[in-house]
């Protein structure tokens, strides 16, 4: 384990919504490394009402509507850590602190989980980085392969880059061998905000048409909340269970579906993929998803389909049906294989070490 004794004491999260795989990577920092956190983070959405009833383990823990920018510099100086994690630029409060702090020496490291697609707005921003971004900015901490792409255009690579952003409650969602070897409900599983931008439209028309093309179709089991329910009502083998909170979220994927779909028009990484993959699932996903890159590998432990094309998707759902149940659970297991490759405990470590490198660094 990596020693942690003598550098190390304090860090300050700056966070948008904290949710389940937020959490674990937090407790991970106390549970290893024994690391005082301060912790700024948005109120919930109604779309995701995660409940955050047990944060007494954060020992400074502020709601981010209740300060101004002044008032949080002050919070954060007087803690004085040596490192801070702001979850992107979008927050000027934010940004504004990170400023401030990185003036006097202290490690900035932003997430990164929005994919280059060579907008105008990317453009305009990779333009203006070196004004804008930079100097609040130390290192870029990207999802996967499509934001270090990002990254580089905005002037961040190599030491500058960090890998492995997002990951789930790991040890949480791990399929058993045993889980892994045996027959789940045969039903395909979505878990997701119910709004346009995650494929909702194309997920139904597809359901659709793969009803009307296989004897004993699946039934299509959703978990979420948002402006869409209703688009659910009348669909025939559709069953919507609601907004799940994360710690029923590990049995619903090991005992509701034989496979999971993540239809997303648009999905800068999508975590609940690997909470998915390491359940032991066999996985259908768009090619917008950017966790896809790294979970996902065409006909080996899913399929991917063109986002947007719901007859592709049918099709998807229709290979994995007619599978054999041998072939279902090969393709579980290469998912929970996969799923291996981002944990909480990389996570914390991966900050940890890199705050005590900038301090080694800042010694010599």
């Amino acid at each position: 384990m990596f020693n942690n004794s003598h550098k190390v004491k304090r860090i300050t999260i700056l966070y948008s919504k904290a949710s389940g795989h937020s959490l674990a990577c937090w407790k991970e920092l106390k549970a290893r490394y024994n690391i005082e956190l301060q912790v700024f983070h948005w109120k919930v959405s109604q779309d995701a009402p995660f409940e955050l009833n047990d944060l007494d383990w954060i020992d400074h823990i502020h709601m981010r509507e209740n300060y101004n920018a002044q008032q949080m510099i002050k919070l954060v100086q007087d803690f004085a850590p040596q490192g801070i994690y702001i979850s992107g630029w979008m927050d000027r409060g934010y940004l504004e602190v990170a400023k401030a702090m990185k003036r006097k020496g202290t490690l900035i490291v932003s997430g990164l989980d929005g994919q280059w697609r060579g907008s105008v707005r990317q453009r305009l921003g990779c333009l203006t980085s070196s004004v804008y971004i930079h100097p609040a900015i130390d290192i870029l901490w990207v999802a996967g392969e499509r934001q270090a792409q990002f990254a580089k255009r905005l002037g961040y690579s190599g030491a500058k880059c960090w890998h492995g952003l997002y990951c789930c409650d790991w040890e949480k969602f791990s399929a058993s061998g045993a889980e892994s070897s045996v027959e789940r409900a045969k039903a395909f599983f979505y878990v997701g905000r119910y709004v346009v931008e995650k494929g909702i439209e194309e997920l139904l028309t597809a359901y659709r048409v793969y009803r009307s093309q296989v004897e004993n179709p699946w039934q299509l089991v959703c978990a979420g909340a948002g402006s869409m329910k209703n688009s659910f009502y009348g669909q025939e083998g559709l069953v919507d269970i609601g907004f799940i909170q994360p710690n029923e979220l590990p049995d619903s994927l090991r005992g509701k579906a034989s496979a999971f779909v993540l239809p997303s028009r648009k999905e800068p990484w999508g975590v609940v993929l690997q909470e998915a993959a390491a359940s032991g699932l066999p996985l259908i996903c768009s090619d917008a998803c950017g966790a896809s890159v790294h979970l996902l590998q065409n006909g080996y432990n899913g399929f991917l389909f063109e986002s947007g094309n719901a007859e592709h998707l049918a099709a998807c759902m229709v290979k994995l049906h007619q599978a054999s149940l041998s072939e279902r659970l090969d393709m579980g297991r290469r998912s929970y294989d996969l799923s291996k490759q981002f944990t909480p405990q990389r996570w914390a470590m991966t900050f940890v070490r890199g705050i005590e490198d900038r301090l080694v660094n800042d010694e010599s």
